[in-house]
């Protein structure tokens, strides 16, 4: 059985190439002109490959080694306190595994350090991606600067990313913004994430804003009272290519500003609520009709890189109902589209990848 948007098929078939789908349908209505293997999965409910729009692959050698609940600089306290960038391949290998076992086809990896690395490990073990390298820093990039590698692989591309506006200068973060326009690649960036953040826009002070400054990271945003999002709309920075990840310190007006520019937004529940920092109005973000869609971030602030375990700790804890096709679509559709890969991904349809999760059991209640 599958399910699309509002709609349920029985006796669902799916016919495809080993990459891509030639052809759906009621299996009924189509094996008699078909030939071929048949793998028959029983009784379940299949639904388009999964995607997870925000992690940090580089990370994952880093699982319980970060303090948890204790807010956004313990936090980083914690993280900084373990070998960040020494690149555990074995530990990025098996993540990835995990992911495609649990149904995650495409994810947009966050690399500080690792970018092509990481980027070959996915490519290897056949995962769809953007392997984003994260501009940080308050450097005024040079003209022709290259913010990605120049690289092709075969399933997925490299692109540019911006920390944040407390760590990466405007200059880098439009300079990175422009680059990745010209590409046709989505802009990923933190955003509005937690009370540091605030602060450091609005008046440049505080003890993140400190350590920050020690380390020579501290952008300059101008100390003018502004939110992240205000900040951000005055850079330039938001528009429908734009994935704003966490905006958990969201108010009313950047929320309708954010619509307003038909930026797309990832939801990262759990590890939000790991570090400490409360949750976005999920709420208000959805019923602003901004398009949204889900992430985990790494194993660093979270307990697994499960997308079905996210979509669940959001409808458990979600306080207004959602459908089953605008639940699914936070892992399928609306991730697809955020990152402009929706002629390939997102749905069960003829010409996209051949890729599809099975729903676990202990979800077909919740959702359905």
């Amino acid at each position: 059985m599958a399910r699309g948007e509002n709609l349920i098929i029985k006796d669902f078939a799916l016919i495809h190439d080993g990459d891509r789908i030639l052809e759906t349908g009621v299996w009924s209505a189509l094996k008699d002109n078909f030939s071929g293997e048949v793998e028959d999965l029983g009784d379940v409910t299949i639904v388009p490959g999964l995607i997870n729009a925000h992690v940090h692959l580089e990370l994952s050698h880093l699982k319980d080694k970060t303090v948890q609940g204790q807010g956004f600089t313990n936090w980083i306290k914690s993280l900084l306190s373990n070998p960040l960038y020494d690149l555990d391949t074995e530990a990025v290998r098996n993540a990835v595994k995990q992911m495609r076992a649990e149904g995650t086809a495409f994810c947009v990896d966050i690399s500080t350090r690792n970018c092509a690395k990481v980027a070959g490990i996915m490519d290897e073990l056949s995962m769809g991606f953007y392997a984003c390298c994260e501009a940080i820093g308050i450097q005024i990039p040079k003209d022709g600067a290259k913010f990605f590698p120049q690289k092709n692989f075969a399933y997925g591309h490299a692109a540019g990313s911006g920390h944040s506006l407390y760590s990466t200068g405007a200059e880098l973060l439009q300079g990175v913004k422009k680059a990745n326009h010209a590409a046709g690649l989505p802009f990923p960036i933190h955003l509005a994430e937690n009370e540091e953040e605030d602060e450091i826009v609005a008046h440049g002070s505080g003890e993140f804003a400190t350590m920050l400054k020690g380390a020579g990271l501290l952008a300059d945003c101008g100390n003018k009272g502004l939110r992240p999002v205000e900040y951000a709309e005055s850079l330039g920075l938001l528009d429908e290519s734009t994935l704003a990840v966490h905006c958990v310190r969201v108010a009313d007006e950047d929320i309708k500003t954010l619509a307003e520019r038909k930026v797309n937004i990832c939801l990262c529940p759990r590890s939000n609520t790991y570090i400490g920092e409360g949750r976005a109005p999920w709420e208000k973000i959805l019923k602003s009709g901004i398009n949204t869609c889900l992430g985990t971030d790494s194993i660093g602030s979270n307990y697994d890189l499960s997308m079905w375990n996210e979509l669940e700790y959001l409808l458990k804890n979600i306080e207004i109902s959602l459908s089953p096709a605008d639940a699914l679509a936070l892992v399928t559709t609306n991730s697809a589209k955020a990152l402009q890969i929706d002629d390939s991904y997102g749905s069960l349809e003829k010409g996209k990848r051949a890729v599809y999760a099975t729903v676990p059991a202990h979800l077909e209640d919740l959702l359905f």
